[in-house]
C-alpha cells in the first residue's frame, strides 16, 4: 500500500521552546522514518504543512484545507493518516466524516498526549495502531487513540491527561488493538461522496447553557454585533436529557427569535454520554416550542461540524431542522 501522512502540527510532532511546546517541522522526517522502519512492505510519504498549527487554533477553514489536500492525493494513494493536535482532533474528525462519505479507502487521524521527542511517549503507539488500522481495517474515517478505533463522528475528547484521551459515548468501537485487532463487523454504505464545501469560520457558535444564565448573556452569540443577520447555526448544550431554564421566558424568546431569523439551533447535552429527549421533560418542551432541534445522541464536536458542513454546502435551515437527525456519517443512532 502507498501511505500518505498529513503532517497538521501537534504535540506529537512538538519540541520545548521559551514560550513552551510548538510544532516542529523537522518532525516530518522523523515519522518518516519511524514508519520506514516499522514496515518495509509499504511506501510512505510525509507532508509537513507549511503553516503547522497547535489544534486549540484550528478552524473549519483547516478542516477544508486538509480535507483538500486529502482529496488531492486521493488517486495516488491507497490510504491516509492526519497527525493532529488532540484539543480539536474530534472535531476535525467529525468534519472529515462529512466530507468524505463512504469512502472508499481508509481515513484515520491520530496523535499524542506526549510529544515523541520525550523518551516516555504515546506518540509510537498510537502512529503504529494508525497504520495498522490503515492497512488492516476497513475504509471510512476515523479517529485512532490509546488502541480504540473510534468512528470519526463519534470521537470525543473525555480526558486531558489520561494516554486514553478519547472516548466514543454513545457509539461502539469500530475496532479494538490489543495483542490482536478486535473488529466489530457493521454494514457500510456503498457509494463515496467526497464533498468539501468553503466553511465560513463564523458560521456556527456554541451556546452553554448554565444556572442563573441571562438572555443578555448569550445574545451577543446568536446576534454577533457588527453583523448583518444573524448566526447561520448553533449548538445549544444543555442539561440532562435536553433540558433548559424553561421558567426563563426571556431566555427562550431569545432562541424563538433566533430560530425564526433562520438560525438553526441544535440540543446536545452537557453529559459525557446519552442522548436528548425532547419533550420528556417540560423544561425541554419549551425548547421545542423555540425551535429548537434536537441532537439525539451526537456528541457536541459532530453537531457543531455538522452544522458547519450543511450551512456551507447551501442547505436550507427548514430542510436542516427536517433532515440533521438522519446519519451522513454514523453520526446518530438511528
Amino acid at each position: 500500500m502507498k501511505i500518505y501522512v498529513a503532517y497538521t502540527g501537534g504535540t506529537i510532532g512538538m519540541v520545548p521552546s521559551d514560550h513552551g511546546y510548538v510544532p516542529d517541522a523537522a518532525f516530518a522526517d522523523v515519522v518518516l522514518q519511524k514508519l520506514t522502519q516499522y514496515s518495509t512492505e509499504h511506501e510512505f510519504s510525509v507532508h509537513c504543512y507549511p503553516e503547522l498549527i497547535d489544534s486549540s487554533n484550528a478552524a473549519p477553514s483547516d478542516w477544508v484545507a486538509i480535507a483538500n489536500d486529502l482529496q488531492s492525493k486521493w488517486q495516488e494513494y491507497d490510504g491516509f493518516m492526519v497527525l493532529h493536535g488532540t484539543d480539536t482532533m474530534a472535531y476535525t474528525s467529525s468534519a472529515l466524516a462529512f466530507m468524505l462519505q463512504n469512502p472508499s479507502k481508509p481515513v484515520v487521524v491520530t496523535g499524542s498526549q506526549i510529544p515523541m521527542f520525550k523518551s516516555r511517549n504515546d506518540a509510537l503507539d498510537n502512529v503504529y495502531g494508525a497504520l495498522d488500522a490503515l492497512l488492516e481495517g476497513p475504509n471510512g474515517v476515523f479517529l485512532f487513540f490509546g488502541g480504540k478505533l473510534i468512528e470519526g463522528a463519534r470521537a470525543h475528547k473525555a480526558n486531558t491527561s489520561a494516554l486514553q484521551a478519547f472516548s466514543s459515548p454513545n457509539a461502539l468501537l469500530r475496532g479494538e488493538l490489543g495483542i490482536e485487532w478486535n473488529w466489530r463487523k457493521m454494514h457500510t454504505k456503498k457509494g463515496e461522496l467526497i464533498q468539501i464545501p468553503q466553511m465560513q469560520n463564523d458560521a456556527v457558535t456554541l451556546v452553554p447553557i448554565f444556572p442563573g444564565l441571562q438572555a443578555a448573556q448569550i445574545e451577543s452569540l446568536l446576534f454577533p454585533q457588527g453583523k448583518e443577520g444573524i448566526i447561520k447555526g448553533a449548538v445549544l448544550l444543555t442539561y440532562g436529557a435536553g433540558n433548559g431554564p424553561d421558567a426563563n421566558p426571556e431566555f427562550l424568546a431569545l432562541l424563538k427569535k433566533a430560530s425564526d431569523s433562520g438560525c438553526v439551533i441544535v440540543n446536545v447535552s452537557q453529559c459525557g454520554a446519552g442522548a436528548v429527549s425532547a419533550g420528556t421533560y417540560a423544561a425541554g418542551s419549551a425548547l421545542v416550542k423555540a425551535g429548537v432541534i434536537s441532537g439525539l445522541d451526537m456528541t457536541y464536536e459532530a453537531a457543531f461540524a455538522k452544522l458547519h458542513f450543511l450551512i456551507a454546502t447551501n442547505v436550507k435551515p427548514e430542510v436542516i431542522r427536517e433532515t440533521f437527525t438522519q446519519p451522513l456519517a454514523y453520526d446518530v443512532s438511528v
